[in-house]
């Protein structure tokens, strides 16, 4: 029986046998039609994927510059004030306005000035309270006359070596 078998094994292909390797040849191009069907599907979802980070970023985008909007606006909205309110000021310190007021008051423009000798180390105390610092090109070493009043009780107190 081994004999039968070996010759049917190498007998030439029949009509039948060349029909059955037909479908095998075609089942060998499907496995290639399906890794173009899986790249497109794949580079569908990474397109997809790109486009949704777009989508993404341009909303962020959008959403910064409304903010930006927003306080650029209120930048404008406070500038705008502090210049009415600078205004006001002004209007308010003119000596037009406070001339008016002070005649309004009965106080009358004087006739002769006087100079009034006021203690320095008061004259410094309220220079101290009041805030108001000499800038660096008003104190020139030296000079005596030049140096406001708070910078003059400064150096009397190092040289007396006390602290200011």
């Amino acid at each position: 029986m081994a004999i039968p078998l070996r010759q049917t094994a190498s007998a030439p292909p029949s009509v039948r046998t060349v029909r059955q390797t037909r479908p095998a040849s075609r089942l060998v191009e499907v496995p290639a039609r399906r890794r173009v069907a899986r790249f497109a599907i794949a580079l569908t979802v990474l397109l997809g994927g790109v486009m949704m980070g777009a989508i993404y970023l341009h909303t962020r985008i959008a959403e910064r510059q409304l903010e930006i909007d927003r306080l650029e606006s209120a930048v404008r909205e406070s500038q705008t004030d502090f210049d009415i309110l600078r205004a006001e000021r002004a209007d308010l310190r003119s000596l037009t306005r406070l001339s008016r007021i002070a005649l309004g008051l009965g106080m009358q423009p004087a006739e002769e000035s006087q100079f009034v000798n006021v203690d320095p180390m008061v004259l410094a105390v309220t220079i101290a309270r009041t805030g108001e610092v000499p800038t660096d090109s008003e104190i020139v070493a030296g000079s005596m006359a030049q140096l406001g009043p708070l910078d003059q009780f400064r150096l009397v107190k190092a040289v007396a070596a006390e602290a200011p």
